[in-house]
């Protein structure tokens, strides 16, 4: 069974560790898609981050990175991760 409340952790856990961001906004939007089938059982989530890490980057670029962060979870974990990346 998906807990996304330990999701929405594991993410900020993630984040944290890779992107020491300045603001990180969680925000697990999982209720408003219960019953859509095609989830496979992962959340929905919206992550606003600002990280100096993303200096230089352009939006395309930021968001790979995040993505590529999350790893494996995009497998199971989240079924889809709408993002706003900012630098500082």
């Amino acid at each position: 069974m998906f807990d996304s409340e330990a999701t929405a952790e594991k993410i900020r856990a993630i984040l944290e560790k890779e992107f020491q961001p300045v603001e990180l906004i969680i925000d697990d939007q999982s209720h408003h898609h219960v019953g859509h089938k095609s989830a496979g059982g992962g959340g929905h989530f919206f992550v606003t981050l600002k990280s100096a890490r993303f200096n230089g980057l352009s939006p395309i670029a930021r968001q790979r990175l995040v993505i590529e962060s999350m790893g494996p979870m995009m497998d199971r974990e989240i079924h889809a991760l709408s993002m706003k990346c900012m630098p500082v």
